[in-house]
């Protein structure tokens, strides 16, 4: 990404709130195992503050530092643990089995699918949830790279176990329509 890309993306968080989190991941808010859980992707960080109000741990990593510097002043107020990273996901590091749950909210980047496997602990999961294909006839995004296929966030789930999964559209409660694919999926437990 260029300096002017990155100021663009700083530009687009500046002075906005969180917001609401996902509604999918505020469904499966209950099903999640509570410990360290990972937002990726993390914008101003609805999901992370959803997740940390839970009582969870959560490391929060974006490319904007705008976007973090906000998460870590709200975090700070609400007295919240989030730890807020800037860095690119291109090249951050996943430590094996270093997670409860790993967060993967309106973010594709198909390369991570098989290294957030690796880190999540046993009994960990992973809540994925963005865009479908559909989604380019109606609205933002419409760049395929960033739009999934039908049946694709299945096959990006490895091994996990899936729990629970939709493809469809998806009305948000202003009225928005947007076309997702959402899931839960498990890391078997050892034996």
């Amino acid at each position: 990404m260029s300096e002017a890309e990155h100021a663009e993306w700083d530009e687009r968080h500046c002075g906005k709130p969180a917001g609401d989190a996902e509604p999918f991941l505020a469904e499966m808010l209950p099903r999640i195992p509570r410990g360290v859980a990972l937002d990726v992707a993390a914008g101003r960080g609805r999901n992370a503050l959803a997740l940390a109000r839970v009582g969870m741990q959560v490391v929060a990593v974006d490319y904007s530092f705008e976007a973090m510097r906000l998460l870590a002043a709200t975090a700070r107020y609400a007295q919240l643990a989030i730890w807020p990273i800037v860095a690119n996901l291109d090249n951050f590091h996943l430590t094996d089995e270093a997670f409860d749950a790993i967060v993967n909210i309106n973010f594709l980047d198909r390369a991570l699918f098989t290294k957030f496997e690796r880190a999540l602990r046993p009994g960990g999961v992973l809540v994925a949830s963005t865009f479908l294909v559909d989604q380019a006839s109606i609205g933002h995004p419409r760049d395929s790279r960033f739009l999934l296929a039908h049946g694709e966030l299945r096959a990006l789930a490895g091994s996990l176990e899936i729990e629970e999964y939709r493809e469809g559209p998806v009305t948000y409660p202003n009225g928005d329509l947007a076309f997702r694919a959402s899931m839960l999926a498990r890391r078997r437990k050892s034996n």
